[in-house]
């Protein structure tokens, strides 16, 4: 693993979250005190604005596990150096059109293959996701990620298409989903768009891999 960079085991024991509020005990998940505190969503410049809207259920799945604040947003070209040096970083969107993630994917060991109008596949720690691009607008895949680098958290939240990240920004924001997955800090998700109505529901997503 490079230096500075630690996985970490982000989804809580299921005694600490319930799907709609914080545990009784009132304690906060773990994965909400990850990015309790200076802390920013960063998406393209460029991105589409699915990529914006994402942020806003990963939100509101934050506010749901307790967090006392939600985090800044910037997109990579306006994201200070010292945000970018000493925040915790929630970052949105493919290293095709946010250059943070194809910073941090690199630090985090995350490689993607894509072999035009035939397939694309993400990597990550000796595990692969792949998707038949023929099969594409209607199947999308995605990764989540959290890490620590350099005594900050950083979160990935991406796919080869708009679907697929926003996909991963919906399941985000149940926080049953982290309980469900506790113990965790990589998750590869498929969306299929089941009905062809073109949405995002939490019923299309399944999750493929996680370690």
């Amino acid at each position: 693993m490079i230096s500075g960079i630690n996985a970490q085991a982000v989804f809580t024991q299921g005694s600490a979250i319930h799907s709609q509020t914080v545990s009784e005990s009132g304690m906060k998940p773990e994965w909400v005190s990850l990015f309790d505190s200076n802390s920013f969503y960063v998406v393209g410049d460029n991105a589409y604005c699915t990529d914006v809207l994402g942020t806003a259920q990963i939100s509101y799945g934050l506010a749901q596990g307790g967090s006392l604040e939600s985090p800044e947003g910037r997109t990579d070209m306006i994201l200070t150096r010292q945000e970018r040096d000493a925040g915790n970083l929630i970052i949105v969107g493919g290293p095709g059109i946010n250059e943070a993630a194809q910073e941090f994917g690199g630090y985090l060991g995350i490689s993607y293959d894509r072999t035009p109008h035939t397939s694309f596949a993400i990597h990550c720690e000796r595990k692969s996701i792949y998707l038949d691009l023929t099969h594409y607008p209607y199947e999308d895949v995605c990764i989540i990620y959290v890490g620590e680098f350099s005594s900050r958290n950083v979160m990935l939240v991406w796919g080869y298409g708009w679907q697929g990240t926003y996909a991963g920004s919906v399941f985000l924001r149940d926080p049953g989903n982290w309980e469900k997955y506790e113990g965790a800090h990589l998750l590869l998700l498929r969306w299929r768009d089941s009905n062809r109505d073109g949405l995002i529901q939490m019923e299309e997503i399944t999750v493929e891999t996680c370690i």
